[in-house]
């Protein structure tokens, strides 16, 4: 297989295999760059580049930086998502507070958000 086939059939991935590492390499390969390019533009080095290509760097730092120099979202080059999600005023209240709050609280908060959904799913 060439290398132009090789790219075309990349973007064609099926969801479920679209990673983080798949979608840089694509986005980057659009542009035509080398890793070592992308990581000079992003103020970062070709070895964290390749780091997250190949799935062993799942929580970049530089993820920001990168998805600015590829013209992405930040969220899609993470998540896949098309956008990052607009939160309501309620919302955005609501993560300001959690924000501020010690450890042993937010994670008896969480247990009791998710014990509470998962009895809500049990009554539907």
């Amino acid at each position: 297989m060439t290398y132009a086939h090789a790219q075309k059939f990349e973007t064609y991935i099926p969801r479920e295999m679209d990673t983080l590492g798949s979608r840089l390499r694509r986005k980057r390969r659009e542009r035509g760059w080398t890793q070592e390019e992308l990581a000079l533009r992003a103020g970062t080095n070709q070895a964290v580049i390749q780091k997250i290509e190949n799935g062993k760097s799942l929580r970049p730092r530089k993820i920001d930086e990168i998805a600015r120099v590829l013209d992405v979202n930040p969220a899609w080059l993470m998540f896949g998502e098309r956008s990052a999600s607009v939160l309501d005023e309620e919302a955005v209240e609501v993560a300001k507070a959690w924000s501020q709050l010690p450890e042993p609280i937010r994670s008896r908060i969480k247990r009791n958000i998710f014990e509470q959904l998962l009895l809500k799913s049990s009554k539907d």
